[in-house]
């Protein structure tokens, strides 16, 4: 460690040390209270607003905003750019692993920055939140820690590796001080190296290897922190996204193309008589109408939107029920490059006994939050505001630049508590922000945009559909002796703006095979992590294509993708999943058994040999003895699925009842068990699993986008079901970490995607007929039956 120090008269003195890569600076003496600032060491590149701007939009070191500040009270402040979407992971578990890094009690922590782009600084989506993204809160608190100790060490002249921290105060022998005491009037600085773009689709990343607390010291990981934003949502204390009022503020209601490929031709008349506040706004393809009064925008809306003339379009080259014949027949694949697994290995055409071969199919599926999308927008001081509920809001922040050809320091966008949407704005937008910002500028007031249910369900982004081809070859002792799957679809997602595409303005790329981002390339990456380790010959491969129409659409718009839940894994987990119960069956063995028998990590035998118990499961093989496609009559069975993502381990059983002659799916009891690693918060992790395993039940059985040769035809919840709470069946989470584990663990998205495929091998297992496409809705049921 390097220790400079340079005294400058008696008042004054400027001292630095280098701890781990971080620089630790104290300035000057203050006049009665002190902190500790933790601020970026800023690439010049991160540090635009500074030199563009009087007034900072971004947080850099020049003007110390932190990411972590301890007060002189002893009570600490954390900031992070990522958003809540009621997982609640920022509340809970991010102030317990701050804590835990400090040793200070977690009630210290009494105030969490989040999602503003102005006031937190390190950008990226809110996603993977334990996997990678807290990782930087975690380093900038040891590196806040190992300062903390430099400064009682040289306070106490005792050597650094004698201290200890314990609630937050610092012990040296018979000497203690607690944080807010050993800063009291001094002001220190410490600058933390990163790298990264700060409006990139990651972010920025804290560098450097701190030395990290040994898990064997946890003493607040770990525990079951109550979720503090519960109370306050409930009792109506937050504010909503949808609350948000300003004033002199419009109402407007956007006018959608008629199709994905229309063009505007001629807006409606606007009936002054009837509307006298309203008046309609186009810039190109984007038609509101915006009025003071908004339920006036809304019926004058309306009233316009009968009146408009679109040109016709009926360019989707299939329907929603033609999609997975399209996929099969598609003549050529080679617009895109395939993508193989990392898994491959061995000679998938060696000879076999037996071989289970079968193509399975999933829908697009909607994210459609319950409540529509809504952003208010101003011009304040020069900078474009953007009142919204984002998942990315510093990539937002570039998106939003970029369509009004604005410096990136000239945009804010400030995050509010909405309905989730579980995904579809991890790249920033998810669908009236820009709309807003657009509105905005061009009548120079601030404009909100309230999307209605068909706005959202039309022109909001849909999770990839997928067709599956699975191969697996048994030997003549029924074990596995190759495994092949072709998974082909769309790509996984973009990003693009919906009204910057019909303003015709410039935005971020659509899905190419040569966009320079991976993320929004057009191949299928192999994303469901390959388990069965005893498998000697693997090969998986993805293929990709266009979206749908949108080669097509004169917009350049078709039928949009962005991930969602456990994105591209659950599309071939789904079908992997699904296969390995069908392939038990033809080795007559049971499930979970024949899964056993392939797997090699004892983690995931762990936890199969716990599901058995905990779901009370019957070992035999499948179909049922009880098996029957026929009658008016209850028949019931049992599925399991296994699932390896961000370093967890999750099997999933299922039990459902069929009524045959009807086709009716009841899904009875879920039982997951998880070893998901260093569990932070389990009463957290546990309610994640739980909402992440009803969302995947919906799925299983309800849900799938519609749409003909021009546009999403569905447009409602009865047009696109989800789950009713009387279906909801009885869900047992059972977590068991493995105690060597090292990484925290996170839960909801393996939750969502394990149900359906465990339901699949339930179905089997109740009917003796297997059923390989997604929803379970009744005419599907009925028809594999039949089959």
């Amino acid at each position: 460690m390097n220790v400079e120090q340079h005294d400058n008269d008696e008042t004054q003195s400027v001292r630095e040390y280098l701890i781990y890569g971080a620089k630790l600076s104290r300035r000057a003496f203050l006049g009665g209270s002190g902190a500790l600032i933790t601020s970026l060491a800023l690439d010049p590149k991160l540090a635009f607003a500074a030199a563009n701007s009087s007034q900072p939009t971004s947080l850099d070191v020049a003007k110390p905003a932190s990411w972590i500040e301890i007060h002189a009270d002893n009570t600490v402040l954390i900031r992070t750019g990522k958003c809540d979407f009621g997982q609640s992971s920022i509340f809970t578990a991010y102030r317990q692993i701050v804590a835990e890094e400090l040793s200070i009690p977690v009630a210290n922590i009494t105030n969490v920055v989040w999602g503003d782009t102005d006031v937190t600084p390190d950008g990226g989506g809110t996603f993977g939140l334990l996997r990678t993204n807290v990782q930087n809160l975690r380093k900038v608190a040891a590196y806040i820690r190992e300062a903390v100790l430099t400064l009682a060490a040289e306070k106490f002249a005792v050597a650094k590796d004698s201290l200890k921290i314990k609630e937050g105060v610092i012990q040296a022998g018979n000497h203690t001080i607690n944080y807010g005491e050993l800063l009291a009037n001094q002001n220190w600085s410490l600058s933390i190296p990163v790298r990264g773009e700060l409006t990139s689709f990651m972010g920025i990343v804290v560098t450097g290897e701190p030395p990290m607390k040994p898990v064997s010291e946890y003493t607040i990981i770990g525990q079951p922190l109550k979720n503090p934003i519960v109370r306050p949502k409930v009792a109506g204390d937050n504010i909503w996204v949808g609350d948000v009022k300003l004033p002199g503020m419009l109402h407007a209601r956007v006018i959608h193309p008629e199709t994905l490929g229309s063009t505007l031709l001629k807006a409606g008349r606007l009936d002054k008589t009837l509307f006298a506040n309203s008046q309609i706004v186009t810039i190109n393809n984007l038609l509101a109408v915006v009025s003071s009064d908004e339920w006036e925008a809304v019926q004058a809306a309306r009233s316009v939107e009968a009146k408009t003339q679109w040109s016709d379009w009926q360019g989707i080259p299939t329907t929603s029920t033609g999609l997975q014949q399209f996929l099969h027949d598609k003549p050529s694949w080679d617009d895109v490059p395939d993508m193989q697994s990392r898994a491959a290995k061995g000679d998938i055409n060696m000879p076999v006994a037996k071989t289970h071969s079968a193509e399975y199919f999933m829908p697009y599926y909607k994210h459609a939050p319950i409540g529509p999308m809504v952003s208010v927008a101003e011009v304040k001081d020069g900078k474009v505001v953007v009142h919204t509920h984002s998942q990315n809001p510093q990539f937002l922040r570039m998106a939003i630049a970029k369509i009004l050809k604005q410096p990136e320091a000239d945009v804010i966008i400030k995050t509010y508590i909405g309905p989730g949407h579980f995904g579809r704005s991890n790249g920033g937008n998810a669908g009236s922000e820009d709309e807003a910002a657009l509105l905005a500028v061009k009548l120079g007031v601030p404009v909100r945009v309230q999307w209605m249910r068909h706005d959202d369900m039309q022109w909001s982004t849909n999770s990839s559909a997928m067709l599956s081809q699975i191969n697996i070859g048994l030997d003549e002792q029924g074990r596995i002796a190759n495994y092949q799957a072709v998974h082909s679809g769309p790509p996984m997602q973009d990003d693009r703006p919906i009204g910057a595409i019909l303003a015709g303005k410039e935005t971020i790329l659509p899905p190419t095979p040569d966009n320079p981002s991976f993320l929004h390339g057009l191949g299928i990456f192999i994303a469901d992590t390959w388990v069965y380790g005893s498998v000697e010959n693997i090969a998986e491969t993805g293929r990709g294509m266009y979206q749908l129409g949108q080669q097509e659409s004169p917009i350049n718009v078709g039928i949009r993708d962005h991930s969602m839940r456990t994105p591209i894994q659950f599309q071939q987990n789904f079908p992997r999943e699904t296969a390995m119960s069908e392939a038990a069956a033809l080795a007559g063995m049971d499930a979970i058994d024949f899964r056993l028998a392939h797997i090699t990590e004892p983690r995931f035998k762990a936890i199969l040999e716990r599901l058995k118990i905990e779901a009370d499961w019957d070992s035999r093989p499948s179909p049922s003895p009880q098996a029957s496609a026929n009658g008016s009559q209850a028949v019931h069975g049992r599925g399991v699925s296994i699932m390896l993502r961000d370093n967890g381990y999750w099997a999933c059983a299922a039990h459902i009842a069929v009524i045959p002659d009807t086709g009716e799916v009841k899904v009875e009891r879920i039982t997951l068990v998880s070893d998901t690693g260093i569990v932070v918060n389990p009463l957290q992790l546990k309610r994640q699993a739980e909402a992440g395993c009803i969302m995947g039940v919906s799925q299983a059985l309800h849900e799938e986008v519609s749409f003909d040769n021009s546009k999403l035809t569905c447009t409602d919840w009865y047009s696109y079901p989800i789950l009713k709470m009387a279906e909801v069946p009885k869900i047992k989470v059972v977590i068991a970490p493995d105690k060597t584990a090292t990484m925290y663990g996170q839960g909801s998205e393996s939750a969502n995607a394990l149900a359906s495929s465990a339901i699949a091998g339930a179905f089997y297992d109740a009917t003796g007929k297997a059923i390989r496409r997604l929803p379970l809705k009744p005419d599907y049921v009925k028809k594999a039956l039949s089959a």
